[in-house]
């Protein structure tokens, strides 16, 4: 399969990278990368036109789809598996990249030197285990660990088991500097700088709550391990507690995932900020889907709001505040902490349309409100707690 990318590919400087040429990969789900390198004299911009052109000619007849990250490549399906193809530029080792895969050969250099079977049996642990809570994946609609780092880290632990040992005592910000120091600070919650480039933090893309999670798993594991850490059960239903707002979104055209997510995890947070401010008491929220269709869920404690609410004002001590506060209200007190309050009558705000409004992409889109169906996410969405919790 992979032969067959490289003999189209023949005449280029192509080589194969990512979890399959480094053995580390999960079955069912390979890793096949193929970089195309070019000279770094040629450019950007190039980059992502003439280069993409050029390969896409290698492989006209064949069935292949254009993929968008920093840069454009291409994803080609051939015996039932993907394979990606990606331009990048050939660069000498120590000189700072034009692109972020360029860093890739030295990547996949620095991996097999320090691994061997037994600690690439480790690392496929250790990526399923990440895989089956949740948080595996460098890209922004998981914000979780890449490949790349959970090879990282049983390079740094030895072992998979060593590998959560450690993780289960940290607590953000955490620092794992066993391979190389960082040449710079770093503002992430959890920093491991690349050995091939300590300037750059390989884990720069794992958020609070997947290093939270990874974190929690990984004690709960050493108490008691069980294969539900690693397959998950799946578990139907799913009570409602508070009141649950379902949407889906339809894209009229397809876009990076990257760009999509983003903007997805941009408008949930705007709506759950509008809805806060209007005084609904926000749950949790959540968004699952592909580059064609995202359903978003708002999970709230009541659609149902009380007409009065408190409203606190200045503090007895701010003059000017306090006479423009009298003024303009009626009802007003003092509250045991000095603090000027009075009633207010809610404005009447429909969370439907404060949710819609807040969804803004950049491809054209279609908002829809749904019912609860029979949908894996929505059960493990409204039952909260993981099966390998409790």
């Amino acid at each position: 399969m992979v032969s067959k990318v490289l003999e189209r590919l023949r005449g280029l400087d192509a080589e194969v990278h990512g979890s399959f040429r480094k053995d580390t990969w999960l079955r069912g789900d390979a890793d096949v990368d193929v970089f195309v390198f070019f000279p770094q004299t040629m450019g950007k911009e190039w980059m992502k036109g003439e280069a993409l052109t050029l390969i896409v000619q290698r492989f006209s007849g064949m069935d292949y789809a254009i993929s968008y990250a920093e840069h454009p490549y291409l994803t080609v399906r051939i015996e039932g598996v993907e394979v990606d193809v990606v331009p990048a530029f050939r660069i000498p080792r120590g000189q700072r990249p034009i692109t972020a895969v360029d860093r890739t050969p030295f990547h996949t250099e620095f991996v097999l030197a320090h691994t061997d079977e037994r600690t690439r049996d480790e690392v496929r642990l250790l990526k399923q285990f990440m895989k089956g809570i949740g948080v595996y994946g460098a890209e922004i609609k998981v914000q979780g660990f890449s490949g790349y780092v959970a090879e990282l880290l049983v390079i740094a632990h030895s072992s998979f088991e060593e590998t959560l040992r450690a993780a289960s005592s940290w607590r953000h910000p955490v620092v794992v500097d066993k391979l190389v120091k960082p040449l710079r600070e770093f503002s992430e919650p959890l920093v491991i700088p690349d050995p091939t480039d300590p300037l750059r933090n390989a884990a720069s893309a794992v958020s609070v709550r997947s290093l939270a999670t990874f974190v929690l798993a990984s004690t709960y594991y050493l108490k008691s391990p069980s294969l539900e850490f690693f397959f998950p059960s799946d578990h139907s239903g799913g009570e409602i507690k508070g009141d649950l707002i379902l949407f889906r979104v339809d894209l009229e055209r397809r876009v990076p995932q990257d760009l999509l997510w983003g903007q997805i995890r941009r408008s949930c947070k705007r709506a759950v900020s509008l809805l806060k401010q209007a005084g609904y008491g926000v749950i949790d929220w959540g968004a699952w889907g592909n580059e064609e269709s995202v359903t978003l869920a708002f999970q709230l404690e009541t659609l149902k709001l009380p007409k009065y609410y408190l409203h606190r004002g200045p503090m007895y001590y701010q003059r000017d505040s306090v006479e423009e506060f009298v003024s303009r209200n009626d009802q007003v007190w003092i509250d045991e902490e000095g603090r000027m309050c009075t009633i207010k009558q809610r404005r009447e705000v429909e969370a439907e349309e404060l949710i819609r409004s807040s969804i803004t992409l950049k491809p054209k889109f279609r908002i829809s409100k749904i019912e609860k169906g029979d949908e894996p996410w929505v059960s493990k969405f409204l039952r909260k707690t993981p099966s390998w919790l409790k």
